[in-house]
């Protein structure tokens, strides 16, 4: 589901994912889980977009926040009550959906922006190492900078594979990615092949707004419920 969704928008595999599987599982064994899935789908994604490649300079102050912030967030993951790593997860859920919602779209000036891109990706790890959820935080950014469509995609595909990367690495350093974890990661790889080319051509034949809005209803519910976990209301 994640990988069909991220088929179709360029991002949301650990978006839906991760709070689906959070109903069956701990979080901090769903948050690493993700890993193998994200790799593959963004290797796919950078591959079909490679045409519309951007210069590596133009990204990396954003690669060098992930870094940083994903090793942080990482080692809050290790040590935090699982609930409140929900509760994070619910609140990042649903101020995307909120933002996406409203249809603002905020515009990045020229000036400063190697220091807005290392904290917007420092910020982004920060989030993505508690909770694994990369892509609404670094895509509002991405957006703002007015790339061209593809070169979006391509430019997201490159970020959130890294990212995925260095958060499987970073758990594994902190012995928090347990052997039937990685098995269960590497064995979802498939699946969610299969979930992004589906998704890729579903793109062309959907409207995707009818599409987006419909996932976002659906996070929408997922992340009210998550909250309410989180203080113990249900």
């Amino acid at each position: 589901m994640g990988s069909l969704v991220k088929g179709v928008a360029g991002i949301g595999l650990p978006l839906v994912a991760i709070p689906i599987l959070t109903f069956a599982m701990d979080v901090r064994d769903a948050t690493p889980m993700i890993v193998g899935p994200a790799i593959i789908t963004n290797v796919f994604q950078v591959i079909k977009t490679r045409q519309a490649r951007l210069q590596y300079k133009e990204i990396t102050p954003i690669i060098f926040g992930l870094m940083v912030g994903t090793f942080g967030g990482a080692l809050i993951a290790v040590s935090v009550d699982p609930n409140v790593m929900v509760g994070i997860l619910g609140f990042v859920i649903l101020a995307f959906v909120a933002f996406s919602f409203s249809g603002y779209m905020p515009t990045i000036p020229q000036k400063g922006r190697l220091q807005m891109g290392f904290a917007a990706g420092t910020g982004t790890g920060l989030i993505g190492g508690m909770t694994g959820v990369f892509g609404p935080v670094l895509a509002i950014y991405t957006l703002a900078l007015k790339m061209p469509k593809d070169a979006f995609v391509w430019a997201m595909g490159v970020l959130l594979l890294l990212a995925s990367s260095g958060l499987g690495v970073f758990y594994a350093s902190l012995g928090a990615f347990p052997l039937w974890v990685l098995i269960a990661s590497f064995g979802a790889m498939l699946p969610s092949y299969v979930g992004i080319v589906a998704g890729t051509r579903l793109r062309k034949v959907v409207s995707e707004k009818l599409f987006r809005n419909v996932v976002l209803s659906i996070l929408g519910i997922i992340a009210l419920k998550h909250v309410a976990s989180a203080f113990g209301l249900i």
